[in-house]
């Protein structure tokens, strides 16, 4: 069996409306370790805002920080720290600005206590709430800093003048939210660096987003998929969206609509959109489909394309 590598977005992509891990997607995803297969996640997200439910989902590793962090088995394989200078330099710079910011490193948050607006958003949201550590050595955790964020309601221009040409910088979800990394950094590189760990061959990796950060990552691995309430930039992108936006059509027990099959490419190039939906047609009839076995799905129909629902997290591959 080839092995797979598979990187999931945290937001717009994994969860839910609810923010959740579906159950039936918690199934699907150690259905899938158990087969061999490696789950990543991919998030701009630091460790310490990774919630405990998407830690206890069991995935193998995670690519963090929008590549600028990559952890396989709790280890670390590769970091890409801003260089101290340019945090320096960018520290300076927001003193003229108004704004709260935060240190994002491989371990913690470190956020200024008098930062009380940044504070009060990360109290509702689920992350880690013991990693954001107010007192701390300033100095100390500039030198390892893997990325900032900065809250500025104003003086947005005045921000990207200054950092377009010396960070990459993520701007995507709100307007006043500003994502800030080493200039290399991408998804992409991270997921680079996880390919190579494994040796594992582009061919065999799959990503999963919703957002422009997901924008290199998608375009990089062998099957991007872009969730259908993706940005359209990355849809543009991906070599599939699917049927339905994020988890909008998981069933209460942890049935889907939409399970899919992807059949072996050196076989055929088609692939079969399969459905616990009985107005598929039946597949008794192996000329339906081509006479190809069919596992885990009662009802299907063949398609020239991939016809990915995400909402069913591409479950149920021939591999």
């Amino acid at each position: 069996m080839v092995k797979k590598v598979l990187f999931f977005d945290i937001d717009g992509t994994l969860l839910n409306s609810e923010l959740k891990i579906p159950e039936g997607v918690k199934k699907e995803l150690k259905r899938l370790k158990d087969a061999g297969h490696y789950l990543f996640v991919a998030s701009g997200r630091p460790l310490a805002f990774i919630s405990n439910q998407i830690i206890e989902a069991g995935f193998d590793g995670f690519v963090l920080c929008n590549g600028a962090h990559v952890e396989l088995n709790h280890k670390i394989i590769f970091e890409n720290r801003i260089p101290y200078e340019k945090v320096i330099g960018l520290m300076k710079m927001l003193e003229s600005v108004d704004c709260e910011y935060n240190y994002e490193t491989a371990t913690d948050c470190y956020i200024d206590p008098a930062y009380h607006n940044f504070i009060e958003f990360f109290k509702i949201c689920d992350i880690r709430h013991e990693k954001l550590i107010t007192n701390f050595d300033k100095e100390e955790v500039m030198h390892r800093t893997l990325k900032i964020e900065i809250s500025a309601k104003k003086d947005h221009d005045k921000i990207i003048d200054y950092i377009a040409d010396k960070f990459y910088f993520d701007h995507h979800g709100t307007a006043n939210l500003f994502e800030i990394c080493a200039l290399d950094t991408s998804k992409a590189t991270g997921v680079e660096k996880v390919l190579e760990h494994l040796n594992i061959d582009k061919d065999h990796s799959y990503a999963f987003g919703d957002g422009l950060n997901d924008l290199e990552m998608i375009k990089y691995v062998g099957h991007g998929i872009a969730m259908k309430n993706a940005v359209d930039q990355l849809k543009e992108v991906a070599d599939e969206v699917p049927a339905y936006a994020n988890w909008d059509k998981v069933q209460p027990n942890g049935k889907f609509f939409g399970y899919n099959i992807l059949l072996n490419k050196k076989t055929t190039d088609k692939y079969l959109t399969v459905a616990t939906d009985e107005t598929h047609e039946s597949i008794q009839n192996p000329s339906l489909h081509g006479g190809l076995k069919v596992v885990d799905a009662p009802f299907a129909r063949t398609t020239t394309h991939t016809a990915w629902a995400c909402d069913a997290l591409m479950a149920r591959y021939i591999w």
